[in-house]
């Protein structure tokens, strides 16, 4: 088992990519702190996990639920934490036209300001040893039409990553960021892109299919695992071949 006896704490854990994440960890062997805002589906998520899961209801973009989570999480298992998924986000259309600029900084409050909050937090509670994943997009690399502030917001966690992992290499602690393509989960499901787009979206993808949460978690737990121990301040593309292959 990859994570035998380490703890894991996941932020958005109670779905999609965190979910899937948080249960390719208990099936490796650690001890899984997921949170999120919505308790019912963070105690149903739990309930799937099993015994190692521990739910906390917490906003990522919130210091003191965050500092919080890691109390409670450390209390519960009585260890330190040795893997930190940020994985919390929002997503949401943005053309320029009809959002304000309030609405603009509502995506990067918790897209960015919740990754900083949940690494920073973090920092007390951390074993050594320790691994940090942040959980970008393909997006961060390309330009969207009516996505400006997503867009902005994971190519902000993509370098937030090289900069975090350039001041926590000398602890020991690494920090890389994964970028999924289009994936089948509940935070693309709410974007009211019509279907023509997501059609059009999936025509793009050389690989000619949106991924599945557990195929991004897979290279999560690399990411989390020993197997990447010589890795830190990487991006790490997991897009059907967006980023690095023409589909024509």
């Amino acid at each position: 088992m990859r994570l035998k006896h380490a703890l894991a704490v996941v932020t958005g854990g109670s779905s999609g990519i965190g979910f899937a994440a948080a249960e390719r960890f208990v099936s490796e062997g650690a001890r899984v702190v997921i949170s999120g805002r919505d308790p019912g589906k963070l105690q149903r998520a739990a309930e799937r996990l099993g015994e190692h899961a521990l739910p906390v209801i917490a906003n990522a973009a919130n210091p003191d639920d965050m500092q919080r989570l890691y109390e409670t999480a450390v209390g519960h298992f009585q260890c330190d934490v040795n893997v930190v998924v940020a994985n919390a986000d929002i997503s949401r259309q943005t053309p320029v036209r009809e959002t304000s600029v309030k609405q603009f900084s509502e995506v990067l409050d918790i897209n960015v300001g919740g990754v900083y909050s949940t690494v920073r937090e973090a920092l007390p509670f951390l074993a050594r040893p320790a691994s940090i994943i942040l959980v970008a997009s393909l997006a961060a690399n390309q330009g969207t039409k009516n996505f400006s502030a997503y867009c902005a917001s994971k190519a902000a966690v993509v370098s937030l990553a090289k900069s975090f992992a350039a001041e926590f290499v000398e602890f020991d602690i690494r920090v890389n960021s994964i970028s999924p393509g289009v994936a089948h989960t509940p935070i693309f499901d709410s974007l009211g892109m019509s279907e023509a787009q997501l059609m059009q979206w999936s025509k793009a993808i050389p690989m000619k299919r949106p991924a599945e949460p557990a195929e991004i978690a897979a290279a999560i737990l690399f990411l989390a695992s020993d197997e990447s121990r010589y890795m830190t301040g990487a991006d790490l593309a997991v897009d059907g071949g967006m980023s690095g292959i023409s589909p024509f």
